[in-house]
C-alpha cells in the first residue's frame, strides 16, 4: 500500500510521521511524507520520499510571534486569518502531494485530510499527539491556560470552544470542499477526528480519557530514534562542572528573542546553576553569553535530558515526553494550545513545580522555580520512576498495526475512487 502522510505544524507535528513513514517503510509499504518545505531536511535525512504541502512554517509563526507573549485570548482572536491561509494553503497543495495514495494519515493541524481522502474515496486517520484534542470532562480545550477546572465547568467550556470552532473553520471549510464536489461539513469537531483517531501519547504521563465521543487507539509517542553524538565542546562543558539546567522553547517563536535571552540569562544567574541555552526557532542566545551558560543549537534531546538536573521548555508534547522518559525534572513555561495541559499533567504526577504561564515569565520567578527545583529530592525521585513506567513496548510496531488495521477496514475493493485531482 502508498500511504500519504500529512502534517501541518512545526518539527514536533512533523517528526513522529516521519518516524511512522521509515515503519511503514521497511515493512515493505511506500509512504511519502508531505509537510511544510522548510521542514523537508526532517525527511529527506532519513532516505523519504517528501512533498511541500503549503507553506514554510517557520515564516508563518514568525508573522504571528507577538501572540505567543499576548495570552489566549489575542490567539484566539487573530487566529481566524491565520485558519483561512492554512485552510486555503492546504486544499491547494495536498491533492497534489499526496497523489496516489491509498490512504492517508494526518498530523497537526491537518484540516483538509478527511476531505481529500473523501473525495478519493480512500481512508483517513487522524493522529493526536495529546488526549486535551478529545472532548471530555476530565479537562477543559487546550486552549484553556486552566486546566484544573471542576468537570461541569469543562463540560460548558468544551461546547463553547466547540462553537467557536465551527465560527473560525466551517464556512471557509465549505466553500473548499464545494469546489471538490464534497457536501457541507455541519460539525467541524466531528470532521476533524473521524470516527476513529490513533492518540500517539504514552499512556502512564497522558491517558486516553474514558469519555470521549470516538474510538481512540493509544500506542504511545511516535519518537523516532536519534543516536547523534553531542557535540564535542558540549561535552567538554557537561564535564567541566555540576549538571546544569537546559533551557529551550522549541519552535516558540519570538519577538524580542535579545530581551528573552537577557531574561533568561538572569535566571540561572540568580539561581547559581549552569545552563544549556537552545536557541530554538526564536534565536535565542546570539551573541556572547557568560561562561555559565553554553549556547546550542539543534541538539539530540534524549541524548541531553539524560545529563541535565532539570529541563526548562514551553511544553510541547515532544519535548515533555523526552524529558519525561529521561527521567529529568521539569519546569514548564507554556505558550499556547496543548501546552497547557503538559504543563499541568507534569506537575499532577509530581515531575515539576507548577507551570509559569509565558505571560507572567521574569528572571526572579524563573529563578525561585529553578532553585526550588533542584533542592527538591522529591521531584527527582518521581522524574526517575515515571520514567521506568514510560520506557516500554514500541510505539512505532503500535502505530503500524494500528495504522494497517484501519486500512484494511476499508480495503480496496470496498470504496471506490470519487475523483481524480488535476495537477
Amino acid at each position: 500500500m502508498r500511504f500519504a502522510l500529512a502534517a501541518e505544524g512545526s518539527q514536533g507535528d512533523v517528526q513522529p510521521l516521519v518516524g511512522l513513514a521509515a515503519r511503514l517503510v521497511e515493512r515493505g509499504h511506500e509512504a511519502v511524507v508531505c509537510a511544510p518545505p522548510d521542514l523537508s531536511r526532517l525527511v529527506e535525512e532519513r532516505g523519504l520520499e517528501f512533498r511541500p504541502l503549503g507553506t514554510d512554517i517557520h515564516g508563518l509563526l514568525a508573522e504571528n510571534a507577538d501572540t505567543l507573549h499576548r495570552g489566549a485570548v489575542v490567539w484566539a482572536l487573530q487566529s481566524k486569518r491565520v485558519f483561512q491561509r492554512v485552510l486555503g494553503e492546504q486544499f491547494e497543495t495536498l491533492p497534489r502531494a499526496a497523489a496516489g495514495a491509498d490512504m492517508i494519515i494526518g498530523g497537526g493541524v491537518q484540516l483538509a485530510g478527511p476531505s481529500v481522502s473523501e473525495a478519493w474515496g480512500i481512508p483517513y486517520l487522524p493522529i493526536a499527539y495529546c488526549p486535551a484534542l478529545l472532548r471530555s470532562a476530565d479537562y477543559p480545550p487546550a486552549v484553556v491556560p486552566n486546566q484544573s477546572l471542576p468537570r461541569w465547568v469543562n463540560r460548558l467550556a468544551w461546547g463553547g470552544f466547540l462553537r467557536l470552532q465551527d465560527h473560525l473553520l466551517r464556512r471557509d471549510l465549505n466553500r473548499h470542499r464545494t469546489a471538490l464536489g464534497l457536501g457541507p461539513v455541519t460539525d467541524t469537531y466531528r470532521y476533524l477526528t473521524t470516527e476513529r483517531i490513533l492518540l500517539a501519547t504514552d499512556e502512564a504521563l497522558a491517558p486516553a480519557p474514558d469519555d470521549a465521543p470516538v474510538q481512540v487507539d493509544q500506542v504511545g509517542y511516535l519518537l523516532p530514534a536519534d543516536e547523534t553524538p553531542l557535540p564535542l565542546k558540549l561535552e567538554s562543558f557537561l564535564q567541566a562542572g555540576p549538571p546544569p539546567v537546559y533551557l529551550g522553547f522549541g519552535s516558540m517563536m519570538d519577538s524580542d528573542p535579545a530581551g528573552t535571552t537577557r531574561l533568561l540569562v538572569g535566571a540561572v544567574e540568580r539561581a547559581g546553576c549552569r545552563a544549556i541555552l537552545s536557541r530554538g526557532w526564536a534565536g535565542l542566545g546570539d551573541g556572547p553569553l557568560p561562561d555559565f551558560i553554553f549556547g546550542a543549537g539543534s541538539l539530540p534531546h534524549a541524548n541531553v535530558f539524560s545529563k541535565v538536573a532539570a529541563v526548562v521548555h514551553h511544553g510541547g508534547a515532544g519535548t515533555t515526553t523526552t524529558a519525561a522518559r529521561s527521567g529529568a525534572p521539569q519546569i514548564v513555561i507554556p505558550h499556547l494550545l496543548d501546552q497547557y495541559y503538559w504543563a499541568h499533567r507534569v506537575h499532577l504526577l509530581g515531575v515539576a513545580p507548577p507551570p509559569l504561564p509565558r505571560t507572567k515569565l521574569s528572571s526572579a520567578r524563573l529563578a525561585a522555580l529553578i532553585s526550588a527545583s533542584l533542592e527538591n529530592e522529591f521531584l527527582t525521585d518521581r522524574a526517575r520512576e515515571l520514567a521506568e513506567k514510560l520506557c516500554t513496548g514500541d510505539p512505532l510496531e503500535r502505530a503500524v498495526e494500528s495504522v494497517l488495521a484501519s486500512a484494511g477496514s476499508q480495503a480496496p475493493g470496498r470504496v471506490q475512487r470519487r475523483r481524480v485531482f488535476a495537477g
